[in-house]
């Protein structure tokens, strides 16, 4: 007999695997490599900022918008001191983001409009703050700078706005030996003109802590005030702007974010470290701590040594001999990427373990407008099994099929619909090296051939 009690714990369940599992589904587009310069729009829609209203008045202020980056669908992350330490006479307004994508869904476009080539217009997004939460060691510990979560009134609606990826150790690591990220930020230091207004982005050499302390003491500039802190070249960045990696398998990482700058002068620009280099926020060391505040609260009470609760859903122990060889593997939209593959929704922790050993890109022309239907077979040999594929779409209005992932050969199958002038897909696939029991198993299928 089921109580309620039961179900009650059973929706909780449910909640947290959805919330653990948001923070795999984050941007990941492997094709996405915008030069140095302004950005088109829709290239990097999770950053935001805060604008300071007069109490009186109710304008923004004139020179301060502390910038917000989207980490989860109802939460952002920004600076503590600039979330919490207001100017005097101003206080907390709407979090925007001014390049807000709409979903076909969202915007209400038909599939007649999508075959015109009709696009959602360019919108803006203001969102309602219903808490602060500043980290512990700001809030008991006075810390002088240090990260805040700031949760909004509900989730972001569009299929399209996902947020940044957390950064995980490897990338962490990776970033210590080339030291190359990049940062993005809007043109304006108070965007205004929201319809209009542009994002740009800026390569910039990292250092990590112990090299920024060596520098700052050389300099006799004293305690930077964070306990975790990076530093970069350039100049003049505004609070909360982050720092941004692109790893190998496609995820647009958040590295660091910036707790304040010198102006800018004569030379400041250089490739190196400047008198007053840039400082930075270190976003790894806060990210369990960022994962257990927004899944704390939905999370269910310990259940026995069997049940796992997992970032791709729930477990239940199993005796390996009673387990099928090739279980349906799972699939779903992410934006508009479309994966297959229980290894694409597990953290990416996981998907690190793997390798991201394809990529390519498609892309078909017509005039007058055309209609496809594709299909694509790949092999990748019995030496390795495809754990994860990613097939990337202009929109979400065709169903892929993907099938033959967790083995060595897959297949994929969709329609275009009609297309104006240009089609283009790209399609991507991470593996792993074949077990030693599926090895055997397939080694009688091997012939000389592609498929």
């Amino acid at each position: 007999m089921i109580t309620l009690k039961t179900i009650g714990l059973i929706f909780l369940l449910r909640i947290a695997t959805c919330m653990l599992r948001d923070f795999a589904t984050c941007h990941d587009d492997f094709n996405l490599k915008p030069p140095d310069g302004v950005l088109k729009e829709h290239t990097f829609t999770w950053l935001g900022f805060v604008q300071y209203l007069h109490v009186t008045t109710g304008l923004p202020h004139h020179s301060k918008a502390p910038r917000v980056v989207l980490i989860h669908k109802q939460f952002s992350v920004g600076t503590a001191t600039d979330m919490l330490h207001l100017p005097k006479n101003y206080k907390l307004g709407n979090v925007i983001f001014g390049d807000y994508e709409r979903d076909e869904e969202d915007c209400g476009l038909t599939r007649s409009q999508a075959k015109l080539g009709v696009k959602c217009p360019r919108a803006y997004f203001e969102m309602p703050l219903i808490e602060i939460r500043p980290h512990p060691e700001y809030s008991r510990f006075g810390v002088g700078n240090s990260l805040a979560l700031v949760k909004f009134l509900r989730p972001v609606k569009s299929h399209y706005m996902v947020p940044i990826c957390l950064p995980n150790l490897t990338e962490r690591e990776k970033k210590r030996k080339n030291k190359f990220v990049f940062m993005v930020d809007y043109l304006s230091s108070v965007p205004k003109d929201f319809d209009s207004e542009k994002m740009a982005k800026k390569s910039l050499k990292l250092y990590t802590h112990k090299d920024c302390r060596r520098h700052r003491m050389r300099s006799q500039l004293g305690s930077e005030g964070v306990t975790h802190v990076l530093c970069s070249s350039g100049c003049g960045i505004r609070p909360g702007a982050p720092i941004v990696s692109h790893a190998l398998e496609g995820t647009f990482q958040l590295i660091g974010i910036a707790a304040g700058s010198a102006p800018c002068a004569r030379r400041s620009m250089r490739k190196r470290l400047n008198r007053e280099p840039p400082l930075y926020i270190d976003v790894y060391p806060y990210v369990s701590w960022i994962i257990n505040y927004i899944s704390a609260h939905v999370l269910p009470r310990p259940y026995p040594e069997n049940f796992m609760l997992m970032e791709g859903g729930t477990s239940i122990g199993i005796h390996r001999e009673y387990l099928r060889a090739r279980r349906k593997q799972k699939s779903g939209w992410r934006a508009r990427t479309f994966v297959t593959g229980d290894y694409c929704f597990k953290s990416m922790k996981k998907q690190s373990r793997t390798a991201f050993f394809y990529s390519e890109k498609f892309e078909v022309n017509a005039d007058p407008p055309g209609k496809m239907n594709i299909m694509i077979k790949v092999s990748a040999g019995i030496e390795c099994t495809i754990v994860c594929a990613r097939l990337l779409l202009p929109n979400r209005l065709s169903m892929p099929v993907i099938e033959g992932v967790g083995g060595y050969n897959i297949s994929v199958t969709f329609d275009t619909m009609w297309f104006p002038y240009t089609f283009y897909f790209s399609l991507g696939l991470n593996g792993k090296n074949t077990t030693e029991r599926d090895f055997y198993k397939w080694i009688g299928e091997r012939k000389p051939g592609f498929w």
